[in-house]
């Protein structure tokens, strides 16, 4: 028995070394085939063409019309900043004419100014004058001239009233015939009856000084204008017609602006006020220096 053992295991060696061999032949060969592939001396394999689908194409069209689109909205408004240019250019030349047409009313306005000043002068001296020529004795007072109140007399002008007012003649012109409400603004009906105060004055009082007193009532005015500035303008409205439209002498007229400080009738009714609203010529008897 134990020689056939030992008989059989020669045979088995020799015929299992073969298949050994051969099993460990294809592992190399694998090996080596798996190596070849990993090895980066390798030339990399080039990567397949791509063509641009339908999706992609439609993204370029879209950036191409959106751009379209900014450049005409670009267009659009450069045309609007040009036409507002041009519209502020001539509102420009506009505000450039009004400012020269300010400046020369306000150098126009510095003149009236000016020869309202002398004037004022003037009768503040001949109201020196007159009070000068007036002495006092005891109790009575005594006038130096008393026959400079013969010079002076009343007169009648249709829709105006006159008065006598101790040596003094005032005339009242309503303002509502004269001036639009509340303003210095003349009213047509104003020229013929200045022109007729202006004749009258030439032809009976060419040498007195007189006195133009604008009179308001008592009614708050709009837009932060007193009652004594209204008055003074339109003082200076009429002073305006008499010397530059009537042509008589500067020097025989002074302004005064009194406001509604001297009513005539009360303010509590419209008849009241519209009395109170005008503008007195006061005539002194005493002439003036010119």
């Amino acid at each position: 028995m134990a020689s056939e053992i030992f008989a059989e295991v020669p045979t088995n060696r020799c015929s299992a070394r073969p298949r050994y061999l051969i099993g460990l032949v294809l592992c190399c060969a694998l090996l080596v085939g798996w190596g070849c592939n990993q090895s980066p001396y390798l030339a990399p394999q080039p990567a397949a063409a791509v063509w641009p689908t339908s999706s992609d194409v439609q993204p370029e069209q879209a950036v191409s019309h959106d751009m379209n689109r900014r450049t005409s909205e670009l267009d659009a408004n450069n045309r609007d900043l040009h036409a507002q240019l041009a519209q502020s250019r001539q509102q420009v030349g506009l505000l450039r004419e009004q400012i020269q047409l300010l400046q020369k009313q306000l150098s126009e306005s510095g003149e009236r100014i000016q020869d309202l000043q002398v004037a004022k002068e003037q009768a503040e001296k001949d109201l020196r004058t007159l009070k000068a020529s007036t002495t006092r004795r005891g109790s009575a007072i005594i006038t130096a001239n008393n026959s400079l109140r013969q010079e002076v007399r009343m007169i009648e002008i249709e829709g105006l009233v006159s008065r006598m007012d101790g040596d003094l003649v005032r005339i009242e012109l309503p303002a509502d015939q004269l001036f639009s409400p509340g303003t210095a603004q003349m009213v047509g009906s104003a020229f013929p009856i200045l022109d007729r105060i202006a004749a009258e004055i030439a032809q009976n009082y060419p040498r007195q000084a007189i006195g133009i007193e604008g009179h308001t009532d008592s009614t708050p005015l709009y837009g932060g204008v007193s009652s004594h500035h209204l008055a003074n303008s339109q003082a200076l409205a009429v002073f305006d017609q008499l010397t530059r439209r009537n042509r008589l002498p500067i020097r025989q007229f002074y302004i005064s602006a009194q406001g509604p400080n001297q009513p005539l009738a009360t303010n509590s009714t419209q008849v009241g006020q519209a009395k109170n609203r005008r503008i007195e010529l006061v005539i002194h008897p005493h002439s003036y220096e010119g």
